[in-house]
């Protein structure tokens, strides 16, 4: 640690990159590392932790001709009644469903009533709700700050500045999400660029000061972290100018691996995730959609983006003049979309990632990529990882982006490779709010990121903070999290794999994913972290 903290110090001498934290003074600066953890913490404690669907499964010990295989029988087969036994008095009128099966696991949906008699009448049984897996991408100060926005009523006096964003030809950028922070508790005043890329932005009285002010395209252009200022002295007008992504001058990802395309040829990565595309530099082989009640064969990208982005990490080609790509871009690429196009679309039933799984595996995936991850236990995934292995199939999963000293699921669990993110400086501008996500853990231009879940499971570490990629409709965006070092080790897995023919011909079965695993382990290059944070190291 004394190391990691001399070389923070040295930091200013740094020629390409002078970190944007380094503009606030020492106690405001200790406020907004405050507000960080704060948000992290808010985010683990609201996040709902189980959907409505129910998994049943018989005891390891469960005997054939049991009750215990006879009731899932009768799930399987839609006889509720002698599935739910005798009813429970008073606990009103039992209702079941099946929904699927995976790997010996009955989902269904159930109601109180139902769950009682089953538990009651056939207490062998395992029963467990399912849980949700979240996307493991983040914004810099978070969606949960969505929850201290300042609603000024009408009325209210205020102090009234412009924001105009423009790219650097004067264009207007507009539908661009602006935070303007107050205090360093969260709240803060929203607005979004309008056609001529102003935003118009009213201080309450109340607050004396806008300590910070956040702009955070969606894609196509870097966001932009402005300095604070007195409220009695705001400017009639900011002028923001928003810098392109492509072309990437910054080239975060060739650093580590320069572009190939012929990368990745005769391996096929299946991305479990929200989807892919369409994005013509992403060819996508097939795939398909798990999300009850939507289309089984749509595994385009449900809006959000992420899946598009993840792919593109892995499998992206690099269109002339953008400099932006992917590690593996000859590989097969499948996608399995998850997260369903409504509603809550950043978060998946662990059952639906077990379904999709298991098609990975049927499709002949030697590797699967899942940037999601649950606080609970996915108890349905143990068992169909252990198939995974069991078919020459490496799975790879983020461990989370809490900053937490724990591994979300299902990185948690045996067979997957648990990966956490880290940054490198020089690869975003100056005035970009990633340089929020840098820690105390270095080693000269390379740091551990500060919302990086780590611990003894963890096998790899990858970049994961301002990671350019694609995003639907043939854009780019930023991201950061531990959903992007995921697909930066999948596809770096992917092209290593495809380098060694021996390897990738050797016969499906536990031996095949054990030796893809010994050999991912003795390429990675340690950067001399714990190995809490960085497991075997970063592929190269």
């Amino acid at each position: 640690m004394a190391a990691a903290a001399n070389e923070r110090r040295e930091a200013p001498r740094r020629i390409h990159h002078q970190p944007v934290k380094s503009e606030l003074s020492k106690s405001d600066e200790q406020k907004l590392e405050r507000l960080l953890q704060v948000l992290r913490l808010r985010r683990m404690a609201v996040e709902p932790k189980f959907s409505d669907d129910v998994i049943v499964w018989p005891p390891r010990s469960a005997a054939a001709g049991g009750a215990e295989l006879a009731t899932l029988s009768a799930i399987n087969l839609g006889n509720s009644a002698d599935a739910i036994g005798q009813r429970v008095e008073g606990r009103g009128i039992p209702r079941m469903k099946l929904l699927k099966q995976v790997e010996g696991v009955s989902v269904m949906s159930a109601n109180s009533a139902a769950l009682l008699a089953m538990r009651r009448n056939t207490p062998g049984l395992r029963i467990a709700p399912a849980a949700w897996a979240y996307l493991q991408y983040i914004r810099p100060l978070g969606d949960e700050l969505e929850a201290s926005a300042i609603q000024v009523a009408a009325g209210t006096k205020v102090k009234r500045f412009e924001l105009r964003l423009a790219d650097p030809q004067g264009k207007p950028v507009a539908g661009v999400r602006v935070k303007a922070l107050v205090d360093w508790d969260g709240a803060h005043v929203p607005a979004v660029t309008d056609k001529e890329g102003i935003a118009s932005i009213g201080i309450p009285v109340l607050y004396p000061r806008v300590e910070m002010i956040l702009v955070e395209p969606e894609h196509t252009h870097w966001s932009v972290f402005l300095k604070g200022f007195d409220r009695t002295a705001a400017p009639k007008r900011l002028d923001v100018r928003a810098l392109p992504l492509a072309p990437d001058s910054f080239r975060l990802l060739a650093h580590y691996a320069p572009y190939d395309p012929q990368a990745g040829a005769g391996v096929t990565v299946g991305v479990i995730d929200s989807g892919v595309g369409p994005h013509p530099d992403i060819a996508v082989a097939g795939g398909g959609c798990f999300v009850t009640g939507e289309n089984p064969a749509d595994f385009l990208d449900n809006g959000i983006g992420h899946g598009t982005h993840v792919a593109g990490i892995i499998a992206g080609r690099m269109a002339q003049g953008t400099g932006i790509h992917g590690l593996a871009p000859a590989c097969r690429l499948m996608a399995y979309r998850v997260c369903p196009k409504s509603g809550e679309r950043g978060r998946a039933k662990s059952t639906d990632i077990a379904s999709a799984l298991d098609r990975a595996i049927a499709d002949g995936c030697h590797i699967v990529n899942i940037s999601m991850g649950s606080l609970e236990p996915m108890p349905e995934m143990p068992d169909i990882l252990e198939k995974a292995r069991n078919a020459g199939v490496v799975v790879f999963a983020a461990t989370g982006n809490d900053g937490q000293p724990l591994l979300r699921f299902p990185a948690r669990y045996s067979h997957t490779l648990a990966v956490g993110a880290m940054g490198r400086d020089g690869t975003f501008p100056a005035d970009c709010p990633e340089s929020f996500q840098e820690s105390e853990i270095r080693r000269k231009k390379e740091f551990v990121a500060e919302f990086s879940n780590h611990g003894l499971s963890t096998d790899f570490i990858g970049p994961g903070v301002a990671v350019l990629s694609t995003f639907p409709g043939g854009r780019y965006a930023m991201m950061s999290g531990t959903s992007m070092a995921t697909p930066y080790s999948s596809g770096m897995a992917a092209r290593l794999l495809s380098g060694n023919p021996k390897l990738l011909t050797m016969q499906n079965g536990p031996e095949k994913a054990d030796a893809i695993v010994r050999m991912l382990s003795q390429t990675a290059q340690r950067v001399g972290w714990p190995a809490e944070y960085e497991g075997f190291g970063v592929l190269k």
